[in-house]
Order: structure tokens, then C-alpha cells, then sequence
């Protein structure tokens, strides 16, 4: 059932925040009862309102001790003293009813019409006391009184019959039954409690089985990775240093498919890292962009050396990294400088960055050109087109890294532009947020 938004505020203010995001049984049935009181009170206070303007009744006292009682209640769950607002509740109702009987003695035709109304506020009181507390003394008091009342209502009654008196006797085993069903909630509450109280300690045991499976997985992931990358890199090397050398067709065929492999072993150690990096970069210091793109590039300067090139790095060292993954933004380093050292027969590869003041925020510029052999105008529109295939001719997919590339910096809320002349170089500018 959807309860108003300030019925669900008032509870709140009541009893207070749930710790737990799963709500105990003890919670809901506090929940519940704060929510029908809420909904009880101002009926009665208007009930009370009326007779002010009326004249007062036999009900009144019913009204005035009623309300008084939910109002108390309500304080004392307020200052956390249920136990002591549970029995204010259910005694001070029940005896409100029980206290109308007194004035009624003086109108027959009232007092008639009243006993049966006593009779049903005792039974349920002693019921629904059951679901509330857990002391059984509470029911057995209610029960008492109850039947304190029904042997008055026979001593003072002035027209008593048999049938009267079977009646009352009805209504006196009717109470007794209420005591048992009290009994049958109260332990089919504790039972749910045990329950309840047994899933936390499993939903405990399980949290911390997953983190220490979480943790044992990382620790082997990361020893793993180290095995692997520290030969990868030295392939990677050696491969560089081989292409070096004086081959002929065939050999050239064979060492651009060991660079492939190798780039292909390297990029997949790097994807199987890359969520477990994400987790750690938020507990390791900010990076500055130079140190940032030194550990992207480091790998490929022997390869870069082995072919003769240059590579310069033209960043002011006070330049923040952009906003985004770190090891997204070296993947897509990685992938320029993969591409600029295969296209790139001589001269070099210069990368630079500078910091852009824009309507929008604060932007890095990041440069990767390089001397080789560019791009021709029909390839740069497939590849910005997303239409791209790969290449046979070149040792690598250089359009497909591309687009991989741009895709990336878009997904950031940056943009990547590439110019080219074949035969002269080309040029990829990176802007990133900050």
C-alpha cells in the first residue's frame, strides 16, 4: 500500500532513518502502526471538535482518552520509548471505551448500545497487543480488565436474564480466545525476527565472501599481467629492432605479422586491466599530463629509436590530465603513437599540448603529428564516417584504430580532427575536457 509523502515524512521524523536498505519486521509493523495513527488522530481531534460545538456525550470521555493516547504514544516513539508507548496505547484506548460505561449507567438505551462496543475494543486490543509486544504480562492485563468489566456489567445490570448472563459468559470466552491468538502472533513474530536477524548474518557472510573473492582475483590478475606484459614488451623490442635491420620482401612480411601478434597480445592485457584500473585511479594522486604521456608512450621509443625517428614531447609539466579514465586516455596515446611510428618511415613524431579557456569550461589540446605518409582525402572520410574497412595494404588497421580513437574521445565530451597530405605527414589533434 502507497502511503502520501507526508504520511512517509512523518513516519521518518518519527521513528527515524532505516539503517538497513532491507526492512526488518520489527521496522514494518512500527511503520504500519505510526501510519495508522496518523490517519487515527485527526479523526478523532474532529470527532472532539464536533461535540465542543454539540454538547458533549458518553462518547466524549471515549474520544478524549483515545486521542490522548495516540498523541502519547506517538511522543513516546518519537523518544524511542516503545515499550512504554505500546501499553500507553492499547490500556488507555481500551480503558477509554471501558470508562464510558460509567456515565452511560444513566442512560439504559446508551449503556445497551455501548457494552457490545467494549466488548469488540477489549478483543482486539488483546489481539492486536500481540503484534506490538512481545510482553506477555500486556495481553494478560487487558484480559483481566476485560473481564472485570463483563462481571460489573452483570452486577449492575437491572434487567439480567439467562440469556444476558449466557452472553456475557460468550463475551468472557471470546476475550480468552483473543489471549490465545495474542500468543500465536506474538511467536509467529518472534519467528520472522529469527529470520530476518539469520539473513543479515548471511547477507554479512556474503559480502565479505564476495570481497575476499574480489581481492583474491585482483591480487592474481595483477601477477598475471605482470608476467605477461614484461615479455610482451621485450618481443615488442626485439620485433622493433628486427624491422631495423636489412630483410628482405618476405622476412618484412613475416616481421609485420609478429608486430601485429604482438600489438594484438599487448592491446588485450591492457583491456583485461583496464576495470580493475578504473577502480584504483580514484585512490591514486593526480597525474600531470607530461608524467601521463611519458607512461603511455614508453613502449614504443625503442621501436620509434630502431627506425630512426625522433620523438619530441613539447608539454608544460603543470598541465592537469583530462577528464576522463586514465587508461582510456593512454589507449588512445598508444593508438596514435602505434599508428605514427608504422607510417612513419623518417623524420619524427612531435606531441604537444597546450590549455584552451572556452565558453564551455576548460580544455586540453593535445598534438600528435608526425612525418609519414599521411592519409589520403577518401580514407579520412571513411574512417570520420565510421565506414572504414581495414587496409591490407598497411601492417595494421590504421583506419579502424582511428575510429576506435574518435569514438573514445567523443564518449570523454571531447573531439578528435585529423589532417593529412600524403606523402608529407599528418596531423591529429586532440581536445578533451578538463
Amino acid at each position: 500500500m502507497k502511503y502520501p509523502r507526508l504520511y512517509n515524512k512523518i513516519s521518518i521524523w518519527i521513528l527515524g532513518e532505516e539503517k538497513n536498505s532491507i526492512l526488518s519486521p520489527d521496522r514494518m509493523r512500527k511503520e504500519y502502526l505510526v501510519r495508522f495513527l496518523i490517519i487515527l488522530f485527526p479523526i478523532i481531534f474532529a470527532t472532539i471538535s464536533l461535540d465542543i460545538f454539540r454538547g458533549p456525550d458518553v462518547f466524549t470521555v471515549t474520544r478524549i482518552g483515545a486521542s490522548l493516547s495516540v498523541a502519547l504514544c506517538l511522543l513516546l516513539l518519537k523518544f524511542n520509548y516503545y515499550n512504554a508507548a505500546i501499553p500507553i496505547l492499547f490500556f488507555g484506548g481500551s480503558l477509554s471505551v471501558a470508562a464510558a460505561l460509567i456515565p452511560s449507567a444513566l442512560y439504559e438505551a446508551t449503556s445497551g448500545a455501548l457494552m457490545p462496543l467494549a466488548a469488540l475494543v477489549f478483543f482486539a486490543a488483546i489481539v492486536l497487543i500481540g503484534l506490538y509486544s512481545d510482553q506477555f504480562r500486556c495481553a494478560l492485563g487487558l484480559l483481566i480488565i476485560a473481564i472485570i468489566f463483563d462481571i460489573l456489567e452483570l452486577c449492575f445490570n437491572k434487567h439480567l436474564t439467562m440469556a444476558v448472563i449466557n452472553a456475557r459468559f460468550g463475551v468472557i470466552i471470546l476475550h480468552i480466545l483473543a489471549l490465545g491468538i495474542n500468543t500465536f502472533l506474538r511467536h509467529y513474530v518472534e519467528h520472522l525476527n529469527h529470520i530476518a536477524e539469520a539473513r543479515r548474518i548471511m547477507n554479512r557472510y556474503l559480502e565479505k565472501l564476495i570481497a575476499d573473492t574480489r581481492q583474491d582475483s585482483h591480487d592474481r590478475l595483477a601477477s598475471l599481467t605482470h608476467d605477461l606484459r614484461s615479455p610482451i614488451t621485450s618481443i615488442m623490442g626485439v620485433q622493433a629492432l628486427l624491422a631495423a635491420t636489412e630483410l628482405t620482401e618476405e622476412q618484412k612480411q613475416y616481421v609485420d605479422i609478429l608486430s601485429r601478434s604482438n600489438k594484438l597480445m599487448f592491446d588485450l592485457v591492457q583491456e583485461i586491466l583496464e576495470p580493475e584500473g578504473r577502480e584504483q585511479e580514484n585512490n591514486e594522486p593526480k597525474d600531470r599530463l607530461f608524467t601521463l604521456i611519458e607512461r603511455a608512450i614508453g613502449t614504443y621509443r625503442l621501436q620509434a629509436q630502431a627506425k630512426g625517428l625522433t620523438v619530441t614531447i613539447q608539454i608544460p609539466k603543470n598541465l592537469p590530465v583530462p577528464d576522463m579514465p586514465k587508461s582510456k586516455f593512454i589507449r588512445i596515446i598508444e593508438n596514435l603513437m602505434d599508428n605514427a611510428i608504422k607510417y612513419t618511415n623518417q623524420g619524427g613524431i612531435n606531441i604537444s599540448a597546450h590549455k584552451k579557456q572556452q565558453d564551455k569550461g576548460s580544455f586540453l589540446v593535445i598534438t600528435v603529428s608526425d612525418t609519414g605518409q599521411g592519409i589520403s582525402m577518401e580514407r579520412l572520410k571513411e574512417i570520420k564516417e565510421g565506414s572504414v574497412s581495414p587496409d591490407h595494404a598497411f601492417s595494421t588497421s590504421h583506419g579502424l584504430g582511428l575510429r576506435g580513437a574518435i569514438e573514445a574521445v567523443s564518449l570523454a565530451g571531447g573531439s578528435l580532427d585529423i589532417t593529412s597530405t600524403p606523402g608529407q605527414g599528418t596531423t591529429i589533434t586532440l581536445i578533451l575536457p578538463l
